[in-house]
């Protein structure tokens, strides 16, 4: 199992390194073909390394038994709910906007992986 865990890490490291080469591609205004490639690219590589992640999420979510489960999905509800009610009185205090039903991705996507992000790698068998 010691394999699964390298190529966890060797994903990440890619995935860490393709953003810093990014953030200094788009920050230093680097217009060629190359760096057109190099992002299109590493869109599809986030895509692929998402999809992967899901995939673990949910290879790992169909071991753990009931009580498991019920204790993540309230936590994410939880999460949900808090992280939902602080955007919402931020931006209505602060910026002074309505809200729209697309604004609760953020909420949804970090309370989501708060909750289930110990599930995204493989595990030794104990």
């Amino acid at each position: 199992m010691k394999k699964y865990i390298s190529v966890n890490l060797i994903l990440f490291i890619v995935l860490l390194a393709g953003t810093i080469l990014t953030i200094f591609i788009i920050y230093m205004d680097i217009d060629t073909s190359l760096s057109h490639k190099f992002i299109i690219g590493y869109v599809i590589y986030l895509l692929i390394y998402g999809l992967f992640s899901i995939f673990l999420v949910i290879t790992n979510t169909r071991k753990l038994n009931w009580i498991q489960i019920r204790k993540r999905f309230f936590t994410f509800i939880i999460w949900f709910i808090f992280l939902s009610t602080l955007h919402y009185l931020l931006s209505y205090f602060f910026i002074r906007s309505e809200m729209n039903v697309w604004d609760l991705g953020i909420p949804l996507g970090v309370s989501f992986g708060l909750a289930f992000s110990d599930l995204m790698s493989w595990k030794k068998k104990e």
